[in-house]
């Protein structure tokens, strides 16, 4: 009987990810061939499928969304610029 109870430490199991472009790109390609010869009933089901996360795809989204925004603000700014020529154009009026 010891006084000191000394803990083992913990064990982390590490189990390395690669990945593998080729084998993406088979796997997607094997994927669509069987949804191509699938007949249109079980197509048409319904079924929830989870898209595929690829390497990059949430900077493409994230471009996508500033695309948005940016289209977004320049119409915005196109508005208020109108409107501010009309209330110039409102007030020149009442002055005169």
């Amino acid at each position: 009987m010891s006084f000191f109870k000394l803990h083992k430490p913990s064990v982390y199991k590490y189990k390395p990810i690669y990945y593998d472009p080729k084998k993406e790109v088979q796997e997607e390609r094997k994927k669509r061939m069987e949804q191509a010869n699938k007949p249109a009933e079980e197509q048409a089901k319904g079924e929830y499928e989870p898209q595929i996360l690829k390497p990059g795809i949430f900077r493409e989204i994230a471009e996508k969304e500033k695309r948005i925004t940016r289209r977004k603000a320049r119409g915005s700014n196109f508005r208020v610029i109108i409107i501010l020529i009309i209330l110039l154009a409102i007030a020149y009026f009442l002055m005169k």
